[in-house]
């Protein structure tokens, strides 16, 4: 806008940026509904991968209890049966 323009001028540059003002406006919050939709997707996965590392880290426990107990068996029926020798606990 200069100072020679006419009203009408004035008024069609001020309308045009209105109206470029909705449509970024417009744009603006079509990108944060989108933005929140894939937040709360991504916050579901990370609810899923927690709850997925817990039963993991249960389940590993297990194996461990496990894992011992028939190391213990073994050593038992070696020392019976075996020589004994260079299985002592670490």
């Amino acid at each position: 806008m200069n100072g020679q323009s006419n009203p009408d001028e004035r008024f069609n540059d001020v309308y045009r940026a209105l109206n470029e003002l909705v449509t970024s406006q417009r744009h603006l919050l079509t990108a944060q509904v989108l933005l929140n939709d894939r937040m709360d997707r991504a916050e579901a996965a990370i609810q899923n991968s927690a709850e997925t590392l817990k039963e993991l880290a249960e389940q590993e426990k297990h194996s461990a209890a496990k894992l011992e107990a028939l190391i213990d068996i073994v050593r038992r029926w070696y020392e019976r049966h075996g020589n004994g020798a260079g299985l002592e606990p670490a």
